[in-house]
């Protein structure tokens, strides 16, 4: 049990802005356990966000496009940007145009350059666009606020598991080396069997739910195949942009099937 307490508490420490001042050990159980825990991490996220629709719904009149506003303002300062930068590095580096190992330096570059910022611009802009139009919509269901952070992640957990490192030193790395496949993947199944049975009864549209697991799964393997391609593998900016990416392809899917 302690075990399973430490690696909730590190997910919150290394994926939110929720302060843990605690020292926490780092070992294969309490990784594994963290990265079994973030689609979970998601819902929590996902279920402040699904409170906040509902006071806006309930006891204001404002427009569906600022509550789209709203909403992924909200989550990007649950994660405090932590995601969005990773997805910004990614666009410099990639646009770069330069090989492997320039991109790679590149990625690990604190600054940001215009295609950095280019891309953080169409990633939210696309967010806010689509999550409007869907509030928007009478019957829209407030459980889509928790399963579409819900699936990001787990789709991210099956990249990252897969997936060998770009480079060995880093977060990313450290995190391979500490995940043991074994005991996530068992995690893993029981997590995405009692998720997507919830959000199944909540939403009453399993077939949507079998399109969105899909998407995730197929997301995941092409982006392991681009990553390899043109990173050499997973890192943490990657995986950053990974949830941030599937995110805004989930709220599209959404748009297009509801």
């Amino acid at each position: 049990m302690k075990t399973v307490i430490n690696g909730i508490l590190l997910a919150f420490q290394f994926f939110t802005v929720v302060p843990i001042n605690k020292e926490l050990p780092l070992t294969k159980k309490t990784v594994t356990a963290m990265f079994s825990f973030l689609p979970w991490l998601g819902a929590v996220m996902g279920a402040s966000m699904a409170a906040i629709f509902y006071i806006l719904q309930t006891y204001t009149d404002i427009s569906p496009m600022l509550t789209g506003f709203l909403l992924v303002f909200g989550y990007v300062i649950w994660t405090g940007g932590l995601h969005l930068d990773g997805f910004v590095d990614m666009g410099d580096a990639f646009f770069s145009y330069r090989n492997i190992e320039k991109r790679i330096e590149i990625l690990d570059d604190p600054r940001i350059g215009a295609f950095g910022a280019m891309s953080l611009v169409f990633l939210v802009l696309t967010k806010i666009f689509f999550l409007s139009e869907l509030v928007g919509q009478q019957d829209f269901n407030w459980i889509w606020l928790i399963a579409v952070p819900f699936f990001s992640r787990l789709g991210m957990s099956i990249y990252f598991i897969q997936t060998k490192s770009s480079k060995e030193k880093g977060l990313g790395y450290f995190f391979k080396q500490h995940l043991h496949p074994k005991f996530w993947l068992i995690n893993t199944i029981f997590s995405t069997i009692i998720g997507t049975s919830l959000i199944v009864w909540l939403s009453g549209q399993w077939q949507l739910i079998v399109i969105i697991l899909i998407i995730v799964v197929v997301a995941a393997l092409l982006y392991k195949w681009w990553t390899i391609r043109n990173f050499r593998g997973s890192s943490g900016d990657l995986l950053g942009a990974f949830i941030e990416g599937m995110e805004a392809v989930l709220w599209i899917t959404l748009l297009l099937f509801t």
